[in-house]
């Protein structure tokens, strides 16, 4: 029953998505609404063991998707899109993370502040799978983005998939309390 009733709700949101997508193509065909792409695919990515590279599928896919709608657009342009995205969805929904279940963050992660402490405190199972896969701002290079905007996509990033890592572990708690 679950199962379907998940199915159900895939569905739903893609539906949603679509008839989004449909009224922004409408106001300009030639356009690809990359904020719509985030939030659906997002949305459709289920609390599985692969997430995590799922989610991180959705957002390089939005950035190589704006890129292909708008070839003539710079680079930094999408990847700037996608990384404020990602900022203004993790520092929204970050409140909803009981504080003690933060990881000692405050505010989201940035990605230096996750590979000093995946160094400083191993014994934290979340942070040493994920860390080793952040790349340090020094080290990120995309091509045709400056610097600056590619460390804020680093950023960004581990912030929310910090998020998403801690919103699937509050779920699954949520699921062994109900009887």
């Amino acid at each position: 029953m679950i199962f379907k009733l998940r199915n159900l709700f895939v569905m739903a949101t893609a539906l949603t998505a679509v008839n989004v997508a449909t009224k922004s193509e409408a106001a300009s065909p030639n356009s690809f609404d990359t904020v719509v792409f985030l939030r659906a695919c997002s949305d459709l990515v289920p609390n599985v063991d692969y997430a995590l590279p799922m989610d991180a599928e959705c957002i390089g896919q939005s950035h190589r998707m704006c890129e292909l709608a708008d070839p003539s657009a710079e680079a930094e342009r999408c990847v700037s899109v996608v990384s404020n995205w990602m900022r203004d969805e993790t520092i929204s929904e970050w409140s909803q993370i009981p504080e003690r279940k933060r990881l000692g963050y405050d505010p989201p992660p940035a990605a230096q502040d996750e590979i000093r402490d995946a160094k400083i405190i191993f014994d934290n199972d979340v942070l040493e799978q994920f860390a080793p896969a952040i790349t340090d701002c020094e080290d990120i290079q995309i091509e045709g983005v400056s610097d600056q905007v590619a460390c804020g996509y680093a950023d960004a990033l581990a912030g929310r998939l910090t998020l998403r890592i801690l919103q699937r572990a509050a779920e699954r708690a949520e699921e062994k309390q109900v009887p």
